[in-house]
């Protein structure tokens, strides 16, 4: 099939121009008109060959520092935009800078699917990839899509830089790029980060990265176009607190333990300056006090947007100056190349200041091999018979069947057997849409398997029904005639429902949180119609209120956007070829929230409150909420320090000694620990993930003198693991919860340990409980935010 994404840079040029004018509009387009430049050797003449910067043994930065010693001004410049120029005198090769990859090889300007690169392995969209809490299942997605990215760049059809991941939080179930995300809860995003990065750039020769993976969108970025205010002019007012405590952590995962090479700022501005002019953000917090020593790119189009939307600077010198300044290094676009050198030429800008920031990106290509020879860089010899690989396919699969949520299941009704259900109806919107698989943000696939596929696939013998009903955001019901007489005539209905990209997207967020169209009108016929038990699927980005479907149907399940095998994956889970297990990765909060929240309120404990972690009202299904086709029982290890026949296990700490610790080794320690002993207790094999949460009883905080640690998060995420058991089978898991987990985070953005009690739960049902009491004096672990 032919992918849409090259549509989709365009509907995003002409939006810009649209809400604008045309400043902007040249970035993307320019971009795509501009074919990645075949990937030449380099230093291999006799000119150059005996220059530092083409000497493999010296390291990264004396190199950058003589290659951009021998630039001229005017060459300099022209290496500031995404799309830059080769310079011939010196063996640089032109470069696109613009790849993209959130879960698998994408569509982009630097990607070519041509010739004999025609497809890459699709995963499922990265919220579903949330919901498998499987950090492995990340670390092997995220070596097969550096794997692809190699072996399109080795065939002259890709760069090594890529715009991925996206790792802002899911702060508000509106959004529409929420799917790109692994969800709203800032520890799992931290994990996730962690690992993806480390595994994306990493690989068996340490002297190379493999990719240069991009954390965006820097910082508080997670609204669309809401109430008349779009992205590119939002100013997110963020307090210090809700900075470090939610929208901070997986940048700073990104950088410090991911070792991320590269962040992208975003559109918006935070407290009132464009996130890509931001001194703060960019130089004081991400590479002074986390030690950040990538480059900074900026989304594309947001160095325009400094001026012309924000209205931060009035001329063209100062918006450069404002930018490099303010750390962003390199402009998704040619803002940078069409004005630096005016602002070079009146003074606003020096030559030095471009240095530092042109060090940082030839630094980074040749981090990734470009000017050695590739004889000897293992990176260079993967073929591109490595694309779309068996065992690239089935892990595709295999992540897939991770993702899948069972939100309900009444009487056990799931899974069905082959023997006794043979007569289907497939129906639903989403049943046979191969393109919604997708998400967005992704390549030309080498198939695509819809659920109606899937079961098809599954035993050809199966009597199939399929009938659309209806069109995901359509009024129209003439459809519903055929479904129900086809609901009736079958011995279960498979109903498959949700979203798609024209309901949520970039630049399109959400307006309500119900199924759009006559969606919820088709189940309820088809429960009223149907002979046999109905089953719900849902296909979806994000949460979506059913509590007027969920309850005549007889099992739910929720399956993201769930990638190249989705279809054959929810085939299985029907059929009990395996027990899903996956949990949500989001809250589903009832329709009125959004009438209860504006989009532009970032204030996380707003009433009614956002995320889990601080959501006072009830959900219609909890973060964390999914159920199996087994069951588990939780027990003490009788190797934990919390070994005990009771549920409920008890610690002391004290704050001085583990502040102590924490400060020695500026970074977090390991406060208590915990081995939970999981056994399935059921007759079917299945994963079980186990989850961890901490709550603070905000009572017992014995520092009532100021209100700033009165209103800690209700709860929150500080461990998961998932699990694989036979029945009957047991496995101990081992927990430690760090003393920055038991600290607290002030107005001013300083983490503090306060005598207080707390619990850490275990399971989304806290089966097993135990209670710590921090004594002592309050100790601060950081400094404020800002300092």
């Amino acid at each position: 099939m032919n992918a849409t994404p090259v549509n989709f840079f365009f509907s995003l040029s002409w939006m810009m121009m649209m809400q604008f004018g045309w400043t902007c509009i040249t970035i993307a387009v320019a971009a795509l008109v501009v074919a990645p430049t075949a990937r030449a050797l380099t230093c291999e003449d006799a000119a150059l060959r005996n220059l530092p910067f083409c000497n493999p043994n010296l390291a990264w930065e004396q190199r950058a520092d003589d290659l951009v010693g021998r630039l001229t001004l005017q060459e300099k410049i022209s290496q500031f935009g995404t799309t830059a120029p080769g310079v011939a005198r010196l063996g640089v090769n032109a470069y696109e800078w613009w790849s993209e990859a959130l879960h698998g090889v994408a569509e982009s300007p630097g990607v070519n699917f041509t010739g004999n690169t025609p497809v890459s392995t699709c995963f499922p969209q990265i919220i579903g990839v949330g919901a498998t809490f499987n950090l492995d299942s990340v670390a092997a997605m995220a070596q097969v899509i550096s794997t692809e990215a190699r072996a399109f760049a080795n065939a002259g059809h890709a760069g090594l830089t890529y715009f991925t991941p996206n790792i802002n939080i899911f702060r508000d179930p509106r959004w529409g790029r929420g799917q790109e995300t692994p969800g709203e809860d800032p520890y799992l995003t931290s994990r996730y980060v962690e690992t993806l990065v480390q595994n994306l750039q990493n690989g068996e020769d340490a002297r190379y990265l493999k990719v240069v993976a991009t954390c965006k969108h820097y910082t508080a970025y997670d609204m669309e176009d809401w109430g008349g205010i779009d992205r590119f002019h939002f100013n997110a007012v963020v307090s210090d607190q809700d900075l470090v405590e939610t929208f901070m952590p997986p940048f700073e995962a990104c950088v410090r333990v991911g070792k991320g090479a590269s962040l992208m700022c975003s559109y918006n501005a935070v407290n009132g300056i464009p996130s890509c002019a931001d001194d703060f953000i960019n130089n004081e917090i991400a590479r002074e006090q986390w030690g950040f020593d990538g480059y900074i790119v900026s989304d594309c189009g947001a160095i325009d947007c400094i001026q012309y939307t924000h209205n931060y600077t009035n001329t063209t010198q100062a918006t450069c100056a404002a930018g490099i300044q303010g750390g962003c290094d390199l402009d998704c676009g040619d803002f940078y190349q069409s004005h630096l050198m005016d602002a070079i030429g009146n003074a606003t800008l020096h030559e030095a200041d471009l240095d530092f920031s042109l060090r940082r990106l030839f630094g980074h290509r040749i981090r990734l091999g470009e000017f050695d020879a590739a004889s000897i860089q293992p990176y260079r010899q993967i073929p591109v018979s490595a694309i779309n690989s068996q065992e690239h396919q089935e892990l595709a699969l295999q992540i897939a069947r991770e993702s899948i949520v069972l939100l309900g299941n009444d009487n056990n009704t799931l899974p069905f057997s082959l023997a006794t259900v043979r007569k289907l109806a497939i129906i639903g919107p989403n049943a046979d849409d191969a393109e919604t698989l997708l998400g967005n943000y992704y390549g030309d696939a080498p198939y695509l398997i819809t659920p109606l596929k899937g079961f098809q696939q599954l035993d050809p013998t199966l009597s199939i029904t399929f009938v659309k009903g209806c069109d995901v955001n359509s009024t129209d019901t003439s459809g519903f005639v055929a479904a129900a007489a086809a609901a009736k005539a079958a011995d279960a209905t498979i109903v498959v429902v949700g979203l798609n990209q024209t309901v949520e997207s970039e630049n399109l967020d959400r307006t309500t949180l119900v199924l759009p169209g006559v969606q919820a009108e088709l189940i309820l016929a088809l429960t009223a119609a149907a002979r046999g038990p109905v089953i719900l699927v849902v296909m979806s980005g994000s949460p979506i209120d059913l509590s007027n479907v969920i309850h005549p149907v007889r099992a739910a399940l929720w399956i993201g956007y769930p990638g190249q095998a989705g279809g054959r994956a929810l085939a299985e889970a029907v059929f009990g070829v395996f027990s899903p297990a996956g949990r949500l990765p989001f809250t589903v909060y009832p329709a009125d929230y959004v009438n209860q929240l504006p989009m532009t309120n970032m204030d996380m404990r707003a009433g009614p409150g956002r995320t889990y972690r601080f959501y006072t009202g009830t959900p219609l299904f909890e973060f964390g909420h999914g159920l199996s086709y087994s069951t588990f029982q939780y027990t003490w290890s009788n190797s934990s320090s919390s070994s005990s026949s009771s549920a409920t296990s008890q610690h002391s700490l004290s704050t001085a000694a583990l502040a102590a610790q924490h400060l020695a080794a500026r970074a977090p320690v390991e406060a208590v620990s915990f081995r939970v002993l999981v056994q399935n207790t059921g007759k079917m094999a299945s994963d079980d993930v186990v989850l961890a949460f901490a709550s603070f009883n905000a009572s017992s905080i014995i520092d009532q003198s100021s209100s700033q640690f009165a209103s800690p998060p209700i709860r929150s995420l500080v461990g998961f693991r998932r699990i694989h058991l036979a029945p009957g089978a047991s496995q101990e898991i081992f927990f430690a919860v760090t003393s920055s987990q038991l600290a607290q985070v002030d107005s001013t953005g300083a983490q503090t340990l306060v005598p207080s009690r707390l619990q850490v739960a275990f399971g989304s049902d806290a089966r097993l409980v135990a209670e710590i009491q921090l004594v002592g004096e309050p100790v601060s672990l950081s400094a404020p935010l800002r300092r």
